[in-house]
């Protein structure tokens, strides 16, 4: 892969993943989203105008896929925290925000960190081909939240959030592989 059209995706990663702005009141789901996909498609437009500036050796194209799955994997496991906080702040799926239902600045930050984490292994996993082992990930949640899901509402708020992050690193995991 050329390296040149992964630098715009690349630097917007880095930008995204430091960038305070998180959705919060004066800044809700579908707009984020929103701007987030034509952000998304003019650094794709980019890209394809930087590809055919410079046809690089070998060693270029190694720095290609490497500045590839680093972008991909910061986008997905970085910025995946506010596009699955987004989703959840749709309007017409406005679940357990406040201030996620009493819960503790710490066990909201346990469970942002463990969305990190699945979609890293998701995105390893879909890069590696091994989309059965998929269900595994879902399973362990599922068990690790047992109790927890007999609460209808967080049941809900729980797979809107699992099915949201999954899917980014899905879509993430197959556009990385079809671009190397």
């Amino acid at each position: 892969m050329n390296p040149l059209p992964v630098l715009p995706v690349l630097a917007y990663s880095i930008v995204a993943v430091l960038w305070p702005a998180q959705v919060d009141g004066h800044r809700r789901g579908k707009s984020l989203l929103v701007v987030e996909a034509l952000i998304i498609a003019a650094l794709i437009g980019v890209g394809k105008l930087l590809d055919k500036l410079v046809v690089p050796n070998a060693a270029g194209y190694r720095w290609g896929t490497v500045l590839l799955l680093a972008a991909g994997y910061l986008y997905v496991c970085g910025r995946g925290i506010v596009l699955v906080r987004a989703v959840l702040e749709l309007p017409d799926l406005h679940l357990r925000r406040d201030d996620d239902r009493g819960a503790g600045a710490v066990e909201v930050s346990r469970g942002r960190t463990i969305g990190v984490l699945e979609r890293g292994l998701v995105l390893t996993l879909v890069l590696l081909g091994q989309y059965g082992a998929l269900g595994l990930v879902i399973a362990a949640k599922a068990l690790a939240r047992f109790k927890a899901l007999e609460d209808r509402e967080f049941a809900e708020y729980f797979l809107i959030g699992t099915l949201t992050s999954l899917l980014l690193a899905l879509l993430g995991g197959i556009a990385i592989r079809s671009l190397m």
